[in-house]
């Protein structure tokens, strides 16, 4: 073949002494190019001929795939006697590895169950808060106090528990000097008292419509309406005599009535009985006698006081 193609190029491209018969052969479309197309068969023939005369190589072996991770079988081989040859003494075989020391597995998170929470604080109740508020009162603490009197009015449900926060309400004011709206705070107070007392007439209700009249009748009189405060602190020790010396073993019932005696006694001296005003500090002093032997530290001084105003009115109506 290449010998072909580089006649046939010779001729075609009409080199030597060859090439002026060919020039007549018609190569259609390649005519234009006949020198072209000879070069080219007769350089492609030249290259087959030489390819034809160099020595072949012989191919490689492919060498097997290795494979990872897995044990290949070995083939069969065919055996072939070899000469003895004087083998080498075994290996002592190795020592065995200790086994390591089982280790425990890591402990399981316990579940914990989860706590409730704390229980909330319970609401203090109507009671409890007045106690509170009469502890205030005396560490002279009137902001706080204030505060608890504000509560106690939201809380206040029966007639009795709005009754007993007016006539605090009363204290409350008269002690900052505010005497418009502590009049007005004790005659709220004797309205609701008085309601419980006709559903209830009992000697609680007694003291309670009694303790709301004392504050009115101190309004009364700090304003100067002294008819006013005289109804009232009358109504008011009428209340607390009603209770038939039952108050014996009351300490606060007895201080009341004491406090409800001499202050009756100080209008009617005002208003120029003397006699009926001795009157009433005498029985002031036998109460007020009994108070402070069972608790001389408590009332003493209310005694000593007491005995200095009979002692005054005394001198004023024998002189």
């Amino acid at each position: 073949m290449g010998v072909i193609l580089a006649t046939s190029g010779y001729v075609v491209a009409g080199w030597g002494s060859l090439g002026t018969w060919a020039t007549n052969l018609d190569l259609g479309p390649f005519e234009p190019h006949r020198p072209a197309a000879g070069a080219a068969a007769a350089i492609v023939g030249g290259v087959l001929i030489i390819a034809a005369l160099l020595p072949r190589r012989k191919p490689k072996k492919k060498s097997a795939p290795m494979a990872f991770g897995q044990d290949l079988e070995p083939q069969a081989q065919p055996v072939v006697a070899q000469p003895a040859v004087a083998q080498p003494a075994p290996a002592p075989a190795p020592k065995p590895l200790p086994h390591p020391e089982p280790v425990a597995p890591p402990a399981m998170p316990v579940a914990v169950a989860p706590q409730a929470p704390p229980p909330s604080p319970k609401p203090e109740t109507f009671a409890e808060m007045r106690l509170r508020l009469v502890a205030l009162s005396h560490n002279e603490s009137w902001a706080e106090a204030a505060r608890i009197l504000a509560a106690m009015k939201r809380m206040a449900q029966t007639h009795e528990e709005q009754a007993i926060v007016y006539r605090d309400l009363g204290d409350f004011a008269r002690g900052q000097g505010q005497a418009d709206e502590a009049a007005e705070a004790y005659e709220t107070a004797v309205s609701y008292a008085r309601e419980v007392r006709q559903a209830r007439p009992n000697d609680d209700t007694a003291e309670l419509l009694a303790g709301a009249l004392s504050g009115v009748g101190d309004a009364a009189e700090a304003e100067g309406r002294l008819d006013a405060a005289l109804s009232a602190f009358e109504e008011a020790l009428a209340l607390r005599r009603t209770r038939g010396g039952r108050e014996a073993g009351d300490t606060q019932a007895q201080r009341a009535l004491s406090v409800n005696l001499e202050r009756l006694a100080d209008l009617r001296e005002d208003r120029g009985h003397r006699m009926r005003a001795l009157d009433l500090y005498r029985e002031s002093y036998d109460i007020a006698g009994r108070l402070a032997a069972a608790d001389p530290a408590r009332f003493g001084p209310d005694l000593a006081a007491t005995r200095a105003r009979m002692n005054e009115l005394e001198a004023k109506i024998q002189g």
